[in-house]
């Protein structure tokens, strides 16, 4: 029996609604309405009264909340121990977005190891909502994630904790031939290649809803490349490729060095915080965040 179906069914006692309950779990509702069939399949009797207009929870489930609750804690809680080591170590599975691979999660293992030296790191490293699906299907302890400063925190409830670890910047950059190829104004001379994130991806619609994308098109650039991976943006903008947009703490030694230019004058930035989600009923990740 797969726990995440408990888990379906006490969002779904909860919210009281499937579609409440399916956007909490970052599913759609066909695939939510499919996992609580799978549910009152393993139970063998049907729990919601699906004849009415609207869909009516089994009284019996409703009184079950809090049993349910209960044992999704006590599954926890062996999950934990069987994770453990003869030594005591402890395996956390991490779901960290591309683009804080490389720069900022060295530093938050490294600081998790300090408050645990025993802690092993199982890395999943995907895109931003792959990394939320994640973290929501309970396959994840922590969820480490870019959001826009200034705009409201990704839609959990009360059971999801949230720390800030680090405030980063993403800014627009040049490099190569390129750098030779600015005004005055931080600002190129002629028509430039511009490399895109696609529309869907986090930093693509965040640069689509400030209009920053727009301002370059306006002073001549043409979309050259679009990829939803920043370390292939960071390499093709070295190459002198085209102008692109990266987080601060992903090119800040090439800055330092002369090898990439900011244009945050010429065309602004979007400050982001970097957070770690993580359910505020796991008491040994409220241990190792208050440690740190």
């Amino acid at each position: 029996m797969d726990i995440r179906l408990f888990q379906d069914v006490l969002v779904l006692l909860e919210e009281g609604s499937l579609s409440a309950a399916a956007a909490r779990r970052n599913l759609t509702q066909p695939a939510f309405s499919r996992r609580i069939r799978a549910f009152e399949d393993w139970v063998g009797i049907p729990l919601l009264d699906r004849t009415a207009n609207r869909i009516e929870l089994h009284p019996r489930l409703s009184a079950s909340a809090d049993e349910i609750r209960a044992t999704i804690g006590r599954i926890e809680s062996l999950k934990g121990r069987l994770l453990r080591g003869p030594r005591g170590e402890r395996d956390y599975v991490f779901a960290v977005q591309h683009a804080l691979v490389m720069t900022v999660f060295p530093s938050v293992l490294g600081a998790f190891q300090q408050v645990e030296e025993t802690t092993t790191a199982r890395l999943r490293t995907m895109n931003r909502e792959e990394c939320v699906s994640l973290f929501v299907r309970g396959e994840a302890d922590f969820l480490i994630v870019y959001e826009a400063r200034g705009l409201p925190p990704l839609p959990f409830d009360e059971s999801i904790r949230r720390n800030i670890w680090m405030r980063d910047t993403l800014i627009p950059l040049c490099g190569g031939r390129l750098r030779y190829e600015l005004g005055p104004d931080r600002r190129p001379r002629d028509g430039f290649p511009l490399i895109t994130y696609p529309t869907e991806s986090h930093f693509g619609q965040l640069l689509h809803r400030d209009g920053l994308e727009s301002a370059m098109l306006a002073d001549g650039a043409y979309v050259s490349i679009e990829t939803a991976f920043s370390v292939g943006v960071l390499k093709l903008i070295q190459a002198g490729m085209g102008i692109g947009w990266l987080p601060h703490s992903m090119c800040h030694l090439d800055l330092a060095s002369g090898a990439l230019v900011d244009l945050s004058d010429a065309y602004g930035q979007v400050p982001l915080d970097v957070s770690i989600f993580f359910l505020a009923r796991n008491s040994e990740a409220h241990a190792l965040i208050a440690g740190l």
